[in-house]
């Protein structure tokens, strides 16, 4: 109990109430009680555990708490994760992939000035507001895969999970017949810009364009390793 209470008391702190719920209609948009954010963290510790569904295989998971100025840029770490993905991937011509971002209030935080209040998206990464970061986390995540790897766009869908706190995306292989109405995990669709995976969004909802990054070097060769 001593994490979730820490995590509540420190998501408590802050002046805009913490978390959003994100992905709809900006109408539909509000905020996260902080009754619903101690919800999250029970609901999210046992959604950890619980057995995947058929079809459905964990990969790996990529870190996103290194580079606090910008949060929801792919970090040079996760290169190990990245690779395995792709060659799962290859390995299953058939197959799909599903990134799951999620963030942690008690970790992530805005900038300092007036992320929460911005309503245009910021490109830079460096003000990401908090209700779009487990998305970006997500999106960024794709447009990595997408851009130096060479995935069809189509074979991955960035999603977003509210019930479970931590930095990080989570790679997941699921059935080829997946889409953003069934992604086989129950996970929120993120509104990517431009849309590659159906079925899209409509106009009025709110959508996110990767951030993007240099490609992440490679680790040096030792001599062992020659």
């Amino acid at each position: 109990m001593s994490r979730i209470s820490n995590a509540v008391l420190a998501a408590n702190k802050k002046q805009d109430a913490s978390v959003w719920r994100v992905h709809g209609p900006r109408n539909r948009r509000r905020l996260l009680t902080m009754g619903e954010i101690f919800l999250g963290l029970v609901a999210g510790a046992g959604a950890q555990t619980a057995p995947l569904p058929d079809g459905v295989e964990r990969i790996c998971a990529i870190q996103f708490d290194k580079d606090t100025r910008r949060p929801a840029r792919v970090e040079d770490g996760a290169l190990p994760c990245l690779k395995q993905a792709v060659k799962t991937l290859k390995e299953h011509p058939d197959r799909k992939l599903v990134l799951v971002g999620v963030k942690d209030p008690a970790k992530d935080h805005e900038a300092a000035e007036n992320g929460s209040m911005r309503e245009e998206e910021d490109a830079t990464g460096l003000d990401v507001r908090l209700e779009d970061l487990a998305a970006y986390r997500a999106v960024n995540t794709k447009w990595y895969l997408t851009r130096f790897y060479g995935i069809a766009p189509a074979r991955i869908l960035p999603t977003t999970d509210e019930t479970i706190f931590k930095q990080e995306v989570t790679f997941y292989l699921v059935p080829g017949a997946a889409d953003f109405n069934h992604n086989y995990l129950g996970t929120t669709k993120t509104n990517e810009r431009p849309c590659t995976v159906k079925p899209c969004y409509t106009p009025d909802e709110e959508s996110l364009k990767a951030q993007p990054r240099t490609r992440i070097p490679e680790p040096a060769k030792t001599a062992s390793s020659k």
